[in-house]
């Protein structure tokens, strides 16, 4: 056993605040800390810069130069927005499209032709309402609509540029910034485009000391829409709305040899939202838009490498377009990739991009008054958050740590600094004893399906009930696919592979588990993709021939010919949705013991009582159930073999029961032993690079566990309260 404590440092990036000095060097010492980085609304004195640590800079260039954009108003980022839906009562109607948005954020689009790029919908029907039946008034904002079908609804889709920067209203709002509102610019435009080139010029000539300039991120932010009281509209983090110009349709439309329409951005109100089945069109956007941020990527990259200086991105603001489980992602030349993490998944979404990146967390809490204030818990959160994203580092480490935000604010509170110190230190011990590399994986590859694959590798999916949850103080963990934080954890190779991979060539021969979870019709689950022959016929026969199959929530949901779950023969189960009333039930009793819930104390928490889901087969094995509600199911089919989950919320024992449900839907129990750790609270991984392994209590309280080596051999541990302990 491992029992010196050494003194590490590094691998630490920390944030500085301009007239706390005397602080930073504090805590740079007490947590180890090897590079400084300035943040929004802070600046890196004199006096940091000379700490003798490495210094980070930031730029997003988008909204640097604040004198720019009020003289190019042309050139701010646009999308296309809908109005909310309303009733005609007679053959006219006026509409207010700016009626339920925030108007100090956006602005009409009165620069190019309304009647090219604008649709009024008559939503009752899904017609577009001819040109000839509205008039626009751009002295007013106001679409009058007339000759059109009384008690029909109808909206506007329109276009607007963007007035005010989405972080920038986020920190006014939360961080009580006065200073005045920041406006992002397009860099698609040519004269931008060369504007910003030279602004960067400057940067770097105004930084000789920067070693390494942070892109935040490069083009363009997130969707996030503000309703008439700046509150929320609507959000997605990973959305394509916010990259429109008129120019880049016009460029889209000579390469593709198709125009987009205003329709397929906005998707009759649920502006693609990644739960959403995409249409080619949104697809080919945002191949399109993904090129030409590349492109710029790799401009701003070019100029940082003649200086001798090192880039970093962060995963998030403007980071639509950076797409880094794309190949062409290596082409911009990055050396540094970070990204804010709350949770296991969030780790793999940077631990698992390909290339020879250095990668980076960004820890919260965010040193942010949203947390730092009396009542609030930072110590709270982010231990909880660090116990997920250690059973992930355990699988897939990452080179560096680091906060944002405000140091005073985090000062405020000596027991999340303490926390802090033994947190880096944790990590720094987990880099030293597993030599930085991958802890040994189980002979199983599993394959993550849904309508994204890659693009969306390790994105958390919001199901249904997430919308009426508090989002607080573990947000992920109520907010995302938690089958996904299960699995992050996990032994075993993960994969994301899309539904046109499918149907193009079928199931990738070194796959031996496919999971697909998600709700019925979104893109997780696959909606409408299910109905297609080559679908089901590749699933069908891949499980037939041995492979294995677990569907979580509405696995393979469509109703289609007879069966909502497509994929029921195989999984041996069937959703009512109102079709099948009439129509008996296969009598199942819950079998006593099963390998799947051999480590079972009391019942699971499966989150939904009510899942609705019917045995219909009766070689159906039934392993938990509320009621006739199937919880937990096990089929073989051929070969192969599946598993249903109504519903996986994560836990530990949720966690245990997807880690035995992997081993036994790819037939290899028999190896189920082999670095394992007994107590469902424990986890342990072994390091072939060191000969190390790391036993680990994600429990507040003491565990007692039995290791199970490789070589058959047994170890007994005793953990205190999350402790990790290392083993030779």
């Amino acid at each position: 056993m491992t029992t010196s404590k050494p003194a590490l440092t590094g691998s630490i990036t920390l944030p500085a605040e301009v007239g706390e000095e005397a602080m930073v060097v504090e805590l740079a010492r007490q947590w180890g800390a090897d590079a400084i980085r300035d943040s929004d609304g802070t600046e890196l004195s004199g006096e940091v810069m000379d700490l003798g640590l490495e210094v980070y800079s930031l730029t997003c260039l988008v909204r640097a130069d604040q004198d720019y954009p009020h003289t190019h108003m042309d050139q701010l980022p646009q999308k296309f927005l809908m109005s909310d839906p309303l009733t005609a009562t007679g053959p006219g109607l006026v509409i207010d499209p700016m009626a339920g948005f925030y108007r100090e954020k956006y602005i009409l689009d009165t620069k190019h032709d309304a009647k090219a790029l604008w649709e009024v919908i008559d939503r009752t029907t899904g017609e577009v309402v001819p040109v000839e039946k509205w008039v626009f008034d751009p002295a007013t904002g106001l679409v009058t609509l007339s000759g059109i079908t009384p008690f029909h609804v109808y909206t506007v889709n329109f276009l607007v540029f963007q007035i005010w920067d989405t972080t920038s209203m986020y920190n006014h709002l939360t961080n009580g910034w006065t200073k005045p509102h920041v406006i992002s610019v397009d860099p698609y435009h040519p004269e931008c485009w060369d504007h910003l080139m030279a602004f960067f010029d400057r940067f770097l000539e105004e930084h000789p000391h920067t070693d390494v300039v942070r892109l935040t991120t490069l083009a363009y932010h997130f969707a996030v829409d503000s309703d008439q009281d700046s509150v929320d509209k609507f959000r997605d983090w990973t959305g394509y709305q916010d990259t429109i110009s008129v120019l880049a349709l016009e460029d889209f439309a000579k390469e593709y040899g198709y125009r987009l329409r205003a329709e397929d951005f906005v998707d009759q109100g649920y502006y693609n939202a990644a739960c959403r089945v995409p249409s080619k069109g949104y697809r080919d956007w945002m191949a399109f838009i993904h090129r030409f941020v590349v492109k710029y990527g790799k401009a701003l990259v070019d100029k940082c490498k003649a200086r001798g200086k090192r880039t970093a991105i962060f995963w998030g603001d403007h980071w639509i377009g950076v797409e880094p489980f794309q190949e062409s992602f290596l082409e911009m030349g990055i050396d540094i990739h970070v990204g804010a993490a709350e949770d296991g998944v969030a780790l793999r979404r940077i631990s698992d991009t390909p290339g020879g990146l250095v990668k980076e967390l960004r820890l919260y809490p965010y040193f942010f008054p949203d947390v730092f204030r009396e009542g609030g818990d930072p110590l709270g959160e982010s231990l909880s958050n660090w116990i997920k994203i250690r059973r992930a580092l355990m699988r897939k480490p990452v080179d560096r740590l680091g906060y944002g935000g405000y140091l005073s604010l985090a000062l405020k509170f000596p027991d999340f600094v303490e926390h802090v110190a033994d947190l880096c230190h944790e990590f720094r011990t987990f880099k030293a004893n597993s030599g930085g590399g991958e802890s040994l994986k189980a002979p199983i590859k599993v394959a993550v399906l849904n309508c994204w694959g890659t693009w969306k590798a390790w994105i958390n999916s919001f199901g249904a009930p997430q919308k009426f949850l508090v989002k607080r103080p573990d947000v992920i963990q109520v907010a995302g696919t938690n089958l996904l934080e299960c699995l992050a954890g996990l032994p075993v190779e993960v994969v994301f592979l899309s539904f046109d991979e499918v149907a193009e060539d079928g199931i990738p021969a070194d796959v031996d588990v496919v999971i697909n979870d998600g709700d019925a019709e979104t893109a997780w689950s696959g909606g409408r993709r299910w109905a297609e022959p080559k679908i089901v016929e590749a699933l069908r026969a891949f499980v037939h021939r041995g492979g294995g199959f677990i569907g979580c929530r509405g696995p393979s949901a469509f109703q289609h010919q007879g069966r909502y779950f497509q994929l029921a023969d195989v999984m041996g189960v069937d959703k009512e949705v109102g079709h099948t009333l009439q129509s008996a039930t296969v009598k199942a009793e819950v079998l006593p013991a099963h390998f799947i819930t051999a480590d079972l104390q009391g019942q699971p928490d499966f989150g939904n009582p009510e899942t609705f889901v019917y045995v219909c087969d009766p070689a159906t094995q039934l392993l938990a159930a509320n009621g006739l509600h199937v919880m937990v199911a096990a089929k073989t089919f051929g070969e192969g073999r599946s598993v249903y989950f109504g519903a996986l919320p994560y836990d530990l024992t949720n966690s245990r029961l997807l880690h035995r449900a992997i081993f036994w839907a790819a037939n290899r129990e028999r190896e189920f032993g082999r670095w394992f750790s007994e107590n469902p609270n424990t986890e342990c991984a072994y390091y072939p690079a060191t000969g190390q392994f790391v036993v680990v209590n994600n429990s507040g309280h003491p565990q007692r566990t039995l290791v199970h080596r490789g070589d058959g051999t047994t170890t007994e541990v005793v953990l205190a309260p999350y402790e990790s302990m290392w083993f030779d």
